[in-house]
């Protein structure tokens, strides 16, 4: 265990303390990613990635801490957030600021985003959203059709397909489409507090990741989410 994982474990066992008898409402979140990818770019070359999180809300704003370590290098990454997400007749507008941190190496950051998902099924929704950056004095922008399905008691199924643009944000030499993503998740309700879920994801690199050196790639990861 690295000398940073007591302090992520002391931070974790703080909040899940102060969610009790508050009023709040908790998740815990772990997971185990096979690559580290944002972007479409895989951030660790082709190493793993272990995230661990809390979150925090109390009506529509949310506060979290989230951390994550790479097997296979010294990379460490330290999130901190909290969002407002109001929910407005069927709309479900946000907006939210994140503190970021990057160990060994790699100046701080700060990102504002914003976005907001609409149903257009019971079954599927449509979401966009858009994150800036003040290291990079840029933005990245999404467009994603959700659907997700009950597929027996107990076990959901979500399946997801994602467009981006990138306007000064992953990349400083070339703004436009950047890749193209789809995903597909497996959710087990293991207990009314307990979700178990497994998922595997591929990324179409668009001329954005190419002009980087990057190319199509894919990735799965499995975690679970407890709630306090």
């Amino acid at each position: 265990m690295t000398k940073q994982q007591p302090v992520a474990a002391s931070i974790l066992a703080l909040a899940t303390s102060l969610a009790q008898g508050s009023g709040l409402e908790g998740t815990f979140h772990s997971q185990w990613q096979s690559r580290y990818v944002t972007e479409g770019r895989d951030n660790l070359d082709s190493n793993p990635l272990v995230t661990a999180g809390v979150d925090l809300t109390h009506r529509d704003v949310t506060a979290g801490v989230w951390q994550g370590w790479a097997n296979g290098s010294d990379y460490r990454e330290n999130n901190l957030f909290v969002e407002y997400a109001p929910y407005v007749e069927r709309w479900s507008p946000y907006p939210n600021v994140t503190y970021l941190q990057f160990h060994p190496q790699g100046p701080d950051d700060v990102e504002t985003g914003a976005g907001f998902s609409a149903p257009i099924q019971p079954w599927l929704s449509l979401s966009v959203d858009g994150t800036w950056s003040k290291q990079a004095s840029g933005a990245f922008y999404a467009l994603t059709v959700h659907s997700q399905r009950e597929l027996a008691p107990g076990w959901t199924g979500k399946l997801y397909l994602t467009q981006t643009y990138d306007d000064g944000y992953a990349s400083e030499d070339y703004n436009g489409p950047n890749h193209r993503e789809a995903g597909v998740q497996l959710r087990w309700k293991v207990l009314p507090a307990l979700d178990l879920h497994a998922g595997w994801q591929h990324s179409w690199a668009g001329e954005d990741v190419r002009r980087d050196g990057g190319d199509d790639l894919s990735w799965g990861q499995a975690g679970l989410t407890s709630y306090f």
